[in-house]
């Protein structure tokens, strides 16, 4: 069970015989999804859905045991991407002619993982691949790097008299092959083998239905575009933020998903063109990269509280409210969205059409989340007879960090916990902010 949710993208971590809260969260995340009620256990008809969701990126990657030719230790590889195999001194080297991943799978003798680790870091580090994740433990270590839209991922555990691993390498831009899903399997493979944990052999699915994208989650109901006007029925209108002085800017997928091009507007700068560089439908983000030089960007801080008070920046309603932006307040009022969703924030801050990818900031100017959606008051009268007053929702500035990291781009974490007064905030929100005109 725990594979098939990592297959579908329900779970990205390493599977284990224990039932705790991470496991529960996959389970229950994936009922929502499905419009199963959340229970956290999975009869048969649930379990058969599941499969169906993971059955599509299975079946891509034809997962084999593949035994290293020394060591008599099997790691599951992704053989059904059509990969070629080349014995090394150290072990297999396994590539793919569409460039899309490459696994080597080695055992290094005489070396330990205490002073393997130092020499693997520092040479990713001198080769400038951006650091996401890192581990050291007394037997295994773990390092996930970034660089030129290449991820890489290296595990190596302690083996007899040496250390015994693999670097996984994705580039999703040469063709989908759902990397951080496939590398948590990888991983979970060799992790059972060194530590002796409970395992599976790999699930086999044909490779007909490989075409069919994986289930994901489905995004968020988006805010409506803001109106057009009959000259302008192709243009609708977003809101970003800048994250890096280089100017990358974030703001949501679906408001950007569907452009021919993308204008966008900060300050009195002329318009610049907004080239879109990564995307995720599932959690409704997307990072463009501008020639803009902003003179603020945002500072995450991750662990928004209940009850904080919030800032809300945008440029809704372009073609009807002020062409300079509007700028709002409120409070966190849940820490989770509809059905739980453990992802967003529920804020009461007013938002309207076109506030979409506009930054969440906290009381000193943090940001603490992107603007997402708005609950459907129409919908909510004509089920309950009531309506409610802004429901809003936000994507948590942990998922956004998240998402930067996994492009490779660097962010701003040194928040501050000094307090704006509002109208010093409605001057750092505006000026970090930028319109986005799509076409």
């Amino acid at each position: 069970m725990q594979v098939l949710l990592a297959s579908s993208g329900h779970r990205n971590s390493v599977p284990n015989q224990d039932f705790g809260q991470r496991l529960f969260e996959a389970i229950t995340n994936f009922q929502r999804e499905n419009g199963f009620e959340p229970s956290g256990y999975l009869p048969d008809p649930q379990m058969e859905r599941l499969v169906d969701a993971a059955r599509p990126a299975l079946a891509l990657w034809g997962l084999q045991q593949v035994n290293h030719p020394t060591r008599n230790v099997s790691l599951w590889v992704p053989l059904g991407l059509g990969l070629t195999s080349n014995r090394t001194r150290e072990g297999l080297e396994f590539r793919d002619p569409q460039r899309r991943v490459s696994l080597d799978y080695k055992y290094f003798t005489g070396v330990n993982v205490q002073g393997g680790y130092p020499v693997l870091l520092e040479t990713v580090q001198r080769q400038g691949a951006v650091i996401q994740y890192k581990v050291l433990r007394r037997d295994f270590f773990v390092i996930m790097s970034y660089k030129d839209n290449v991820s890489t991922y290296s595990r190596y555990h302690n083996d007899d008299n040496g250390a015994l691993g693999f670097s996984f390498s994705w580039n999703n831009d040469n063709g989908p092959v759902y990397g951080e899903r496939l590398v948590t399997l990888i991983s979970s493979s060799l992790y059972a083998e060194a530590t002796g944990g409970p395992w599976v052999s790999p699930p086999s699915y044909s490779q007909e239905v490989a075409a069919v994208p994986p289930s994901t989650r489905p995004a968020p109901t988006p805010i409506a575009p803001a109106p057009k006007t009959e000259e302008e029925d192709k243009l609708s209108s977003g809101t970003g933020y800048f994250v890096t002085n280089s100017g990358h800017i974030v703001t949501n997928h679906h408001v950007v998903k569907s452009c021919s091009t993308i204008a966008v507007f900060s300050g009195d700068q002329p318009a610049a063109e907004g080239r879109l560089i990564g995307s995720d439908e599932t959690n409704d983000l997307a990072v463009l990269k501008t020639d803009l030089k902003p003179t603020k960007v945002a500072n995450i801080r991750i662990g928004a509280r209940l009850g904080d008070p919030i800032a809300v920046f945008g440029y809704p309603l372009s073609q009807v409210l002020a062409s300079s932006g509007n700028f709002t307040l409120g409070s966190i009022t849940a820490l989770a969205g509809m059905r739980d969703d453990t992802r967003h924030l529920q804020i009461s801050a007013p938002v309207q059409a076109g506030n979409s990818g506009g930054p969440l900031l906290d009381a000193s100017g943090n940001l603490v989340g992107t603007i997402i959606s708005k609950l459907n008051a129409m919908k909510v009268v004509q089920a309950t007879g009531d309506m409610p007053q802004n429901v809003n929702f936000a994507i948590k500035s942990s998922v956004v960090a998240s998402f930067l990291e996994s492009r490779g781009i660097s962010y701003e974490t040194n928040a501050t916990s000094n307090a704006l007064a509002p109208a010093d905030l409605a001057d750092h929100a505006k000026a970090l902010s930028v319109m986005i005109l799509c076409k």
